[in-house]
């Protein structure tokens, strides 16, 4: 019988009393929806340029992002919390 040793911890195990261990995984969730209206905004903004017109594909291109980004979110962190 060994006496004074401890098992080492499992490798990927979260430390318990770290306060920012969910932090990293929150700036990837406001990246991800800041970036999706960011992105197809920007690409309706080119479209409204080539066609001349006046916010209709940059309307449509934000809440296509947003919506994107939302759903995106969802999917990785929701429903698989665990396969990150």
């Amino acid at each position: 019988m060994t006496v004074g040793i401890l098992p080492a911890p499992m490798a990927g195990e979260p430390d318990r009393g770290d306060g920012w261990s969910g932090a990293g995984e929150a700036w990837s969730i406001i990246g991800t929806l800041l970036a999706g209206p960011l992105v197809w905004g920007g690409i309706g903004y080119l479209i409204d340029r080539w066609a001349g017109l006046h916010g209709t594909f940059v309307a449509i291109g934000v809440i296509v992002g947003a919506a994107g980004s939302v759903y995106l979110v969802i999917v990785k962190y929701v429903r698989n919390p665990k396969d990150t």
